[in-house]
Parts: C-alpha cells; sequence; structure tokens
C-alpha cells in the first residue's frame, strides 16, 4: 500500500512539473466543450480511487447546468490537486470532499469544500500559500498550477480556509454555448 501511494504522488509530481513547464512555456490549451454531468464522475472516481477509503466525495450539479468551455485534461489536473492537497493537509483520516457546481451571471461556479481543520494562517498571508514555490508540505506547485490553469482557462480560482472550516476552492469557469464534444 505505501508502495503504491509514493508511486502515486511521484507520478502526480512529474505530472505537475511537466503541466507547469508547457503552460509557462506557452503551450497552448484544448479547450472544448466539457459537459460536467458524467464526465465529472467519471473523472473523480478515478481520481480518487488513487486514495482508496481516505476520500469520500459527494457531488451536486444544478440540473439546468451548461457545459464548460475549458481543457478536459487542464480541469483534471486542478480537481486531481486539490484532492491531493485536501488529503495532505486535512489532518484527517478520512477527508470528505464535497463539490457544487451551479450558474451564476452567465459563468459556471464549481466550489470545492473539504472536511479538513483549515489553516490558521491570517487572512494577508494566505494568498502566499497560493503562489509558486512556498511549499507547506508538498511541493509549492499544486494551487498555483490550479490558479494558473483557471486563469488561462479565461476564468479564475479563489481559496478560502480558515480553522474548523476546512478548505474551500471556487473556480469560475466559462459557460459553453456549443454542444459538448464526445
Amino acid at each position: 500500500r505505501r508502495l503504491l501511494e509514493d508511486s502515486n504522488r511521484l507520478e502526480s509530481q512529474i505530472d505537475k512539473t511537466l503541466e507547469l513547464a508547457r503552460i509557462e512555456g506557452g503551450g497552448p490549451l484544448a479547450e472544448q466543450s466539457v459537459p460536467l454531468r458524467g464526465w465529472l464522475d467519471r473523472t473523480l472516481s478515478s481520481i480518487a480511487a488513487a486514495h482508496g477509503a481516505r476520500v469520500g466525495l459527494r457531488v451536486h450539479l444544478d440540473d439546468s447546468l451548461p457545459p464548460i468551455l475549458a481543457d478536459a485534461a487542464a480541469v483534471q489536473m486542478i480537481l486531481r490537486n486539490l484532492l491531493e492537497n485536501s488529503v495532505r493537509h486535512a489532518g484527517l483520516e478520512q477527508v470528505r470532499v464535497r463539490l457544487t457546481a451551479r450558474t451564476h451571471d452567465g459563468k459556471v461556479l464549481l466550489e470545492y469544500h473539504d472536511n479538513g481543520a483549515g489553516t490558521t494562517v491570517p487572512g494577508r498571508e494566505l494568498g502566499r500559500l497560493f503562489d509558486r514555490g512556498v511549499a507547506s508540505g508538498g511541493s509549492g506547485v499544486g494551487l498555483y498550477l490550479v490558479r494558473t490553469l483557471m486563469q488561462r482557462m479565461g476564468g479564475r480560482a479563489d481559496f478560502h480556509s480558515a480553522p474548523g472550516e476546512g478548505f474551500r476552492a471556487e473556480l469560475c469557469f466559462t459557460a459553453s454555448a456549443e454542444e459538448p464534444t464526445a
């Protein structure tokens, strides 16, 4: 089990490094219409499987949710980084994650919220945790990569954490007017 966890962690770090090099080198994103319903369940199941019983997921999507305009591989990397961050920093045997998605002002908001301990870092300094190279027990690129990928797709990522309230990420995507691609 330990070998499998270490192998997954190493694979994830290599993926992050390659993705970071690609986006900082100006590499293109393959934006398309991505339907969150169905796609999100499959993607999260495969990501969570690497952590076994340590992760409990609950997903709620509004019935009228349009697809998002995004790079599916980038969104998968974002979700993987958020989940790995929760497992590493929540301080719990089992991390429960709630994902909700809804439309707001023509955008699709995906809210990620874990049940971790949260952070005692003061608000002004909290933003530094999400800058490249500022590590807190990890590589220091995970949340930086989340924010950068969201910006490259024309969206935004906001992070919040407080003692006893866990970690929350709000991801804002452009809603796609196109039919989803297969």
